[in-house]
């Protein structure tokens, strides 16, 4: 099982379009493929795929990573149905939820790195795993860069892209560096989210993106089909097949199988333990006073506690 994380902290460059456009066309190809909506926005879940989110009664992916519900990755899983499935093939979805934003408010100023998505997945039954990360540099990318065999990026052929790349290498460097992983390859760089013809600055701005070295993978320009497609919850290359937005996620969806041919293992996840969340916030908490100045102490008494059996 291969995991790709789609990501880039600069938003509005085309993440959750690349993330269901690759995976739509990997289930197109016969792959087993499960996309994960890892940003709270859920912007995959209901704008792009028309699926609903996860009632709060209900087992999740918030709840899942916070060890609040233990059951298997299964009942996590939604199927989309609403697209074209190669033989053999499944295109599934693990949804977002309302908790998430919560995850996120209690985790995300901590910057820890950790094994909690690699957890919840280690045991699902895919070719593919697509991870559509947030638009941010927090807690959750980090635990799918934890996760994963390699990273898509989308970017727009302008001089912040060029700046977030930067920004996105230095996290790379700490992930790999605070888990003890291997590197992370970037499985390929994605121009996207502009308008044809392109102008010269945004000409000139790829150029200075090739100097990174990064594979330059199919290009996603603008186009009123994606949005007509996300209207009817299809991916585009159900909806409008012979496109050029469509055509360019099969190619990326190519270089993805090319990657899972040769995939190599990642870094072990660390043997289970007995994890409380709220045992895991005060070791945090109290890690962080004794290093600060006192001004933030006394928050973890703000937070709703759950009772011990």
């Amino acid at each position: 099982m291969q995991i790709t994380s789609v990501v880039n902290q600069k938003g509005g460059v085309g993440k959750t379009a690349l993330s269901v456009g690759a995976a739509a066309a990997l289930a197109e190809r016969g792959r087993r493929v499960l996309l994960i909506d890892l940003d709270p926005q859920g912007h995959a879940t209901t704008e792009m795929l028309g699926l609903e989110e996860v009632p709060p009664q209900a087992p999740s992916l918030a709840k899942a990573l916070t060890k609040m519900w233990k059951g298997p990755v299964e009942e996590l899983i939604v199927p989309h149905r609403r697209s074209n499935i190669g033989p053999g093939g499944a295109f599934d979805v693990i949804p977002t939820s309302p908790g998430m934003f919560d995850l996120v408010r209690r985790l995300d100023q901590f910057r820890v790195p950790g094994w909690q998505l690699a957890r919840v997945v280690q045991f699902a039954n895919y070719d593919h795993v697509i991870i559509d990360c947030p638009p941010a540099l927090d807690v959750l990318t980090n635990n799918a860069l934890a996760a994963t065999h390699g990273i898509l990026v989308p970017v727009q052929p302008d001089r912040t892209s060029i700046r977030a790349l930067r920004l996105l290498n230095d996290q790379l460097y700490y992930v790999q560096t605070a888990l003890n992983r291997p590197p992370i390859p970037y499985f390929g760089v994605v121009p996207g989210l502009y308008r044809r013809p392109m102008s010269g600055y945004a000409v000139a701005a790829l150029e200075e993106l090739k100097q990174f070295g990064y594979p330059l993978l199919a290009h996603v320009p603008l186009g009123v089909v994606m949005n007509e497609a996300a209207a009817r919850g299809m991916p585009v290359t159900t909806f409008a097949p012979e496109t050029t937005q469509a055509f360019a996620f099969r190619e990326i969806a190519a270089v993805l199988d090319g990657h899972l041919a040769r995939q190599q293992p990642s870094a072990p996840i660390p043997a289970e333990d007995d994890f409380v969340f709220e045992d895991f916030i005060t070791q945090v908490a109290q890690t962080r006073n004794e290093n600060d100045n006192g001004a933030r102490k006394k928050l973890y008494d703000l937070m709703p506690k759950r009772p011990r059996d």
